[in-house]
């Protein structure tokens, strides 16, 4: 028996990691449980049995939990071979770990910082958030919501997404500038169901021409990757990117010549 303790939102990008392989990997027979952040489900004790960490999604298999969104994605390939999701070389391999290990150390944080200064910043009352902050074991994601919450675009963790994307995308352009699809060859693998909810979010907030400008081989990656029924999925959830009025759009087109502009005085800065 398979089961996903998952949130149902169009921006969890961890979640939507594990929704998106099950969905890539043709795997249907699976229980849905959603948690839901405002009833604060992820630090009942019920969850916490399963997730100690009380972070969000949780698969089980068996009786057995599987825990952290990049591990869960590789159980989940794991589970069937066809189709892989992982190439068969071994030195491939390594270099797919890479980059799927830059997605957790630095991308991961990046879109966290990102969507907290933009939509969550400005929606989540502080009384809340200072209640869950009480109750989170993670120190690291505390003070990382602290800084923006009290610095906003100054906040040196945003300054981090913005630097971190701009290297990660650039490593993109340049893998994929001999024509190739996808990050790893003519293959779609983990690399893409990984990326593609973090990358979702920064489409959300309309922020993604602020590394695709000069980027093409990246918005094309993109394009045929954001299409997928897999990924289309998402936008059949609360808070869906489709619409330009959704608050996630809102709340980022507002920002997004200062985020640029701040990027740009950084690259600057290096010179």
């Amino acid at each position: 028996m398979l089961e996903l303790y998952y949130l149902k939102e169009a921006d969890s990008v961890c979640s939507n990691r594990a929704v998106i392989t099950l969905a890539e990997k043709g795997i249907k027979d699976w229980t849905p449980h959603y948690i839901e952040l405002l009833k604060e489900d992820h630090f009942k004790s019920e969850y916490l049995s399963i997730n100690p960490k009380a972070v969000v999604p949780t698969l089980v298999h068996n009786g057995n939990p599987v825990r952290e969104s990049s591990i869960i994605c590789d159980y989940i390939d794991e589970l069937k071979s066809d189709p892989p999701l992982k190439p068969e070389s071994l030195i491939e391999r390594a270099h797919l770990r890479e980059w799927i290990k830059d997605s957790d150390e630095i991308g991961f944080p990046g879109i966290a910082a990102l969507n907290f200064v933009t939509r969550f910043r400005s929606a989540v009352p502080l009384e809340t958030l200072e209640r869950r902050w009480k109750k989170q074991p993670d120190l690291e994601k505390t003070l990382r919501q602290q800084s923006v919450i009290q610095k906003g675009m100054d906040s040196e963790w945003v300054l981090r997404g913005l630097v971190g994307w701009d290297r990660i995308f650039k490593k993109m352009e340049d893998t994929l500038s001999d024509g190739r699809p996808w990050i790893m060859g003519d293959t779609l693998t983990l690399v893409e169901t990984c990326y593609a909810p973090l990358v979702k979010v920064l489409d959300m907030i309309k922020w993604l021409d602020v590394w695709f400008e000069h980027r093409p081989n990246v918005a094309q990656w993109w394009d045929n990757l954001g299409n997928r029924p897999s990924v289309l999925e998402l936008d059949e959830y609360e808070g869906h990117t489709a619409d330009l009025n959704s608050d996630h759009a809102k709340a980022g087109i507002v920002l997004v010549d200062e985020a640029r502009d701040r990027l740009e005085r950084y690259n600057a800065s290096r010179i």
